[in-house]
């Protein structure tokens, strides 16, 4: 394996490495949130409400997206992982 490759799978390694490490920090902000609306939030009247529900929808959304990002992670890494050397 020539210096080149090597250094392309090491940068790919630490690229995907950084990645999840990101995602994860994403990840343990969106659990926070919840835990957030779940134990501060207090509904006084309709308008509360509404704001409370978008707030929801948009904690539930970001988790979702996590979810993704960490299954394209997954799937990224594998794919680097099968590149023929010296691609």
């Amino acid at each position: 394996m020539t210096s080149e490759v090597m250094l392309d799978v090491v940068t790919d390694v630490e690229l995907c490495d950084e990645l999840r490490q990101l995602i994860a920090k994403i990840d343990a902000l969106v659990h926070a949130a919840e835990k957030l609306c779940d134990d501060v939030i207090r509904v006084q009247d309709d308008e509360s409400r509404r704001r409370l529900e978008r707030l929801t929808h948009l904690v539930s959304a970001t988790a979702e997206t996590v979810r993704t990002a960490e299954e394209s992670i997954d799937n990224l890494a594998l794919c680097l992982s099968m590149r023929p050397k010296g691609a």
